[in-house]
């Protein structure tokens, strides 16, 4: 399945970058050029700000070596092969495996934009959970934060640095990963410039704090009438997303449930950051995928996954009247509509029951304990 993901991610690099369907690699073309000049990453040079880390914009510096085509294949290819490579890792039974593929790929070819980091991210957040549960903690802390350092929330995969048998070394290793990929950059910058970098960012990231994006913010909002401010939801969802890792660090957990912690943490990712667009849901399409093959099979999970999957596509919104020809109905996707996300926020309530119900079984058993003694 490796060669599948290779071959399609391929495709859908040269179908981006071919036509134009996002410009994201040129995004990140221009902001690596820039670290090594010496120049400020967060101003304008390209069709959209580089809202990415000074780290990442170092990481993509060799993909501007060879010509623009090659190059936009190849990152595409390498974000493919590398969320693959996650999902092998972590579902071990060979038909699962084969559905948990399939169902992401079907999912990722329907957000993709093929030049995202998205595949990337999410494959690193499945190996950072593979080596941890491997006990290899300095593998762990090293994909964690190295995702974390392409985009910030990967860094939820230091969650299973705390079910590791020795919580101490594990934590260290990821604050000296953290510091290592933070430092990556004085390579070809000062302290001082790689300060200013940081700066900058921060201020670039500043003026979207109100935006929702494709997140389940508005649906809750405008919906579901929650009037709440777009942090208050994000912190509700964070302490209902916490509750069973207390409860996990407490009792006790099982490999099944850490994978299906996993799975929600990726979910989460998307449902509740303010800044989730349509090509995000190639992360959750990995981590729903994942979970299908996983978790115990019903109707109403493949009702769900099939809904999930098909939902960011182009079918609920009308085209883009700015986009002509063959790819004008595919730019229906970059549309927001709320059916979109109802699909996938309904999958993370019942990922939240799976991981609930070990706890409940838990305590249900504490009196049969006491009458047994």
């Amino acid at each position: 399945m490796v060669a599948a993901y290779v071959i399609v991610g391929s495709i859908a690099g040269a179908v981006s970058y071919g036509f134009g369907q996002s410009k994201n690699f040129s995004v990140f073309s221009a902001a690596a050029r820039a670290i090594v000049r010496g120049e400020d990453l967060y101003v304008l040079r390209a069709p959209d700000y580089f809202k990415y880390s000074p780290t990442f914009a170092l990481l993509f510096v060799p993909f501007t070596w060879p010509p623009a085509w090659i190059a936009s294949v190849a990152w595409s290819a390498l974000n493919f092969a590398v969320a693959c490579v996650g999902i092998d890792r972590v579902v071990e039974d060979v038909r699962a495996k084969r559905v948990a593929m399939l169902v992401a790929l079907a999912g990722i070819a329907l957000s993709t934009d093929g030049d995202q980091s998205n595949l990337l991210v999410a494959g690193a957040l499945l190996l950072a959970y593979d080596a941890f549960e491997r006990s290899r903690a300095g593998a762990g802390a090293a994909w964690t934060m190295m995702g974390g350092f392409v985009k910030i929330f990967p860094a939820l995969g230091a969650v299973f640095a705390l079910f590791h048998p020795h919580r101490s070394r594990a934590l260290t290793l990821l604050v000296i990963a953290a510091l290592a990929w933070l430092a990556l950059p004085l390579l070809v910058c000062t302290p001082h410039e790689l300060a200013n970098e940081y700066r900058s960012w921060a201020h670039l990231l500043a003026w979207d704090r109100r935006n929702s994006g494709w997140s389940v913010l508005p649906v809750l909002q405008d919906v579901a009438r929650i009037r709440w401010a777009n942090v208050s939801l994000q912190i509700a969802g964070a302490i209902a997303q916490s509750i069973p890792i207390v409860l996990g660090l407490r009792f006790g957990t099982d490999a099944a449930w850490r994978r299906t912690l996993a799975c929600s943490l990726m979910v989460f990712a998307v449902l509740f950051n303010h800044r989730t667009e349509y090509c995000s849901f190639a992360l959750s399409a990995v981590a729903v995928g994942v979970w299908c093959a996983t978790v115990r099979a019903s109707k109403l999970v493949t009702a769900l996954v099939a809904m999930a999957i098909v939902a960011p596509g182009p079918f609920l919104a009308r085209p883009d009247p700015s986009v002509t020809g063959v790819f004008a109905f595919i730019a229906a996707h970059r549309e927001f509509h709320p059916l979109r996300i109802v699909p996938l926020f309904l999958i993370w309530l019942l990922m939240q029951h799976e991981l609930w119900r070990r706890f409940v079984r838990v305590e249900l058993a504490v009196p049969k304990l006491r009458e047994e003694h």
